[in-house]
């Protein structure tokens, strides 16, 4: 990381430089549709592993990526603690500034009309073999994470695409949307043949993400209500762990909201996604 040099006189700052993330890099691409993507890649600076890096991608990009990459490297640090080893990080966003486009991720992540599918062929068939010119990528241990309606689009992936990823995250996920359709998803996938290698899922939410966030906020009061985001991701994860087709946690974090979630959820993400004892079904000491 560049930080700026200090001045000669006391309390007096030189002029600063920008600041980057260390092994990262920045790319442009545009889908099928001629849509532009930012495509947000760290490669770690550590020769590969034999089957190559594992790899974590994560949509939101914009809002995710760097508090992702940090978790990341923190953890594969102390690699006997959290098992966690060096790692590809991907982030998926869209130009501009905003951490979050509204109008593009909802034509990305929802499964209405086809733009969910869209995006996962736009994942499967370019962005996977841009990364993979990049660094050598362990394709048995690809892992997809998101937030909100990237954690619908996360559950969407795994019930039409059992297969293209090892592990998932669904961050608070957005099951509400349409009347529970991703039910009838679910319901699908629950009905066909099991994969002979199980997918890995974690279901996480924010404890207050329902009636305490409804009770500080009253003017959202009905709408979070109607949401039952800490219930219905409860009820997916309960439906899910019974059928005995994959491995699935659920964590609700004590205290946090919709957005101060992010972080804990990504800590959790990192580890389940990345960690080795965990990939093998065992347990890290």
């Amino acid at each position: 990381m560049r930080t700026a040099s200090a001045s000669n006189r006391p309390g007096e700052l030189s002029h600063g430089v920008a600041v980057a993330l260390p092994h990262a890099r920045q790319f442009e691409i545009h889908s099928a549709q001629g849509l532009p993507y930012r495509l947000l890649v760290a490669v770690p600076p550590e020769p590969a592993p034999a089957a190559g890096f594992p790899v974590l991608v994560l949509v939101d990009g914009d809002a995710l990526f760097a508090t992702a990459l940090t978790t990341a490297r923190l953890q594969a640090g102390r690699p006997e603690v959290s098992g966690v080893g060096p790692a590809v990080i991907v982030g998926i966003g869209y130009p501009g500034a905003a951490p979050f486009d509204a109008e593009r991720r909802r034509l990305d992540l929802l499964p209405d009309g086809g733009g969910a599918d869209r995006f996962l062929d736009l994942i499967e068939t370019q962005l996977l073999p841009v990364v993979a010119d990049l660094a050598p990528i362990d394709r048995a241990r690809l892992a997809l994470a998101g937030h909100s309606f990237g954690g619908l689009f996360t559950l969407h992936a795994l019930f039409t695409r059992p297969g293209l990823f090892r592990s998932l995250v669904a961050g608070s996920p957005s099951i509400w949307w349409n009347d529970r359709a991703i039910l009838a998803a679910r319901a699908q996938y629950l009905r066909s043949p099991a994969p002979i290698v199980p997918p890995r899922l974690l279901i996480t939410v924010g404890g207050d993400e329902q009636t305490t966030d409804a009770l500080r906020f009253p003017d959202r009061a009905t709408r979070l209500e109607k949401a039952r985001m800490v219930d219905n991701a409860g009820e997916m994860a309960e439906v899910l762990a019974a059928s005995g087709r994959l491995d699935c946690e659920h964590v609700a974090f004590a205290g946090e909201n919709h957005v101060s979630v992010i972080p804990a959820m990504l800590s959790r993400a990192v580890a389940f996604t990345l960690a080795e004892a965990s990939v093998r079904g065992e347990t890290a000491r």
